[in-house]
C-alpha cells in the first residue's frame, strides 16, 4: 500500500477543489506514487495530482521542464494548475496520461511491444534535438558520472556484496571514462528513461518524471531504455530497436553507447541496494539479477578500441 504525507493530499486536495469547483476531500485522493524523492502523485477527479518536498534538488525544475517540453511539442502531460509552497515545495495538478507504460507490456506480444518502443523513440529524437531556453539540472560532467560509479560501489559493491569498494574506485580506467564521456558534445537528456517513465496513449509515447533532465549524451537515455533492467529486452530486440532509431537520425557510436550502458547499469545496481537495503523495499532487490545479467553482457561486448575498455575490465572483476 501507497501512503501519501498527510499535507500532501490536503494540499494537493485543496488546489483540486480550486481547479475543478467540486468538492474534494483528501480521502478522495488516490494515491499513485510515492518514493524518497519527495514527491506524492494522486489521482484525483480524472486527473493527477503531484506534491513535492525539497528533499531532492531536481523536483523544482519539474515545472520549467513540463511547460518548456510541451511548448516545443514534446508529449508530455499538460500543467493544468500549479502552485509555490514554502521551503521549496510545491502541488500541481496535469492531465492524466492513464496507466499503460513500457513497462506494463513486458509480457506483451513482440510486435505490441516492439511498436510501443518505437512511439518512443519518435518521441526522444525531436526531444534530443531541443535547445531549451529554460534551467535544467547541472550537466552530465565528469563529476556526475563518477558519483554514480560511487554511488554503485558504495551501495552494491559495499552494501550487497560486501566488498571493499576502495580498490574498484581507485582504478584510474573510471576516472578516464568519465573524462571521455564528459568531453563528448552534449544534448537535453532525460536523464531516467526507462520503461516506467514512458508513458503510452493515443497512439503515442509520452514522457514523465522529467526533472531531472540535463544536459548530456543521446546515447545515456538509449541505454537507459534498451538495457532498462525491467524489460529484460533480448539482444535481437535490441539489435532491431537500435536500426529502427539509426534510420531515424545520426548513426550511434557503439563504443558511447557500450559505455553509456556500463554507466546507466552501475546506477541502477547502486539504486536497488541502496533503496532495497536501506529503505526497505526488497522489489528493488529482486532487480538486482537482470542489471547485473545487462552489465555483463554491455561488458562482454565492449569493443577492443574503445577508450572504456579498460573500465570494462575493471568491471569485470568485481562482478564475476
Amino acid at each position: 500500500m501507497i501512503e501519501t504525507p498527510p499535507n500532501a493530499a490536503a494540499i494537493s486536495a485543496q488546489l483540486a477543489q480550486q481547479y475543478t469547483g467540486r468538492l474534494t476531500a483528501p480521502d478522495m485522493l488516490q494515491p499513485v506514487a510515492a518514493g524518497a524523492s519527495g514527491r506524492s502523485i494522486m489521482r484525483v477527479h480524472g486527473l493527477v495530482a503531484i506534491h513535492w518536498t525539497g528533499a531532492r534538488a531536481d523536483n523544482n525544475s519539474f515545472l520549467p521542464a513540463a511547460h518548456g517540453l510541451a511548448a516545443a511539442g514534446i508529449h508530455v502531460p499538460a500543467i493544468l494548475a500549479e502552485k509555490k509552497l514554502p521551503n521549496n515545495c510545491g502541488v500541481c495538478l496535469t492531465e492524466d496520461l492513464g496507466t499503460v507504460d513500457i513497462l506494463s507490456l513486458k509480457n506483451a506480444p513482440t510486435a505490441q511491444k516492439t511498436e510501443a518502443y518505437r512511439q518512443a523513440i519518435d518521441t526522444l529524437i525531436p526531444f534530443w534535438r531541443l535547445k531549451p531556453d529554460w534551467a535544467l539540472q547541472p550537466p552530465f560532467d565528469a563529476a556526475l558520472y563518477r558519483w554514480e560509479q560511487e554511488y554503485f560501489a558504495e551501495h552494491f559493491l559495499g552494501t550487497h556484496l560486501g566488498q571493499n569498494p576502495t580498490p574498484f574506485l581507485k582504478n584510474p580506467a573510471l576516472r578516464d571514462m568519465s573524462e571521455w564521456l564528459a568531453g563528448l558534445p552534449r544534448v537535453p537528456v532525460h536523464r531516467d528513461c526507462q520503461s516506467q517513465n514512458i508513458m503510452l496513449k493515443d497512439g503515442l509515447a509520452w514522457l514523465i518524471d522529467f526533472q531531472g533532465m540535463r544536459m548530456g549524451l543521446a546515447e545515456y537515455d538509449i541505454a537507459s531504455l534498451l538495457y532498462d533492467p525491467y524489460m529484460e529486452l533480448s539482444d535481437e530486440e535490441r539489435r532491431g530497436l537500435l536500426d529502427y532509431l539509426q534510420q531515424r537520425r545520426d548513426a550511434v557510436d557503439a563504443r558511447i553507447l557500450n559505455a553509456c550502458a556500463m554507466q546507466r547499469l552501475m546506477q541502477a545496481l547502486g539504486a536497488f541496494a541502496n533503496i532495497g537495503h536501506n529503505s526497505g523495499k526488497r522489489w528493488y532487490l529482486q532487480q538486482i539479477p537482470a542489471a547485473l545479467t545487462a552489465l555483463r553482457q554491455v561488458i562482454s561486448n565492449t569493443p577492443e578500441d574503445s577508450p572504456a575498455h579498460a573500465a570494462a575490465a575493471c568491471l569485470r572483476l568485481v562482478i564475476k
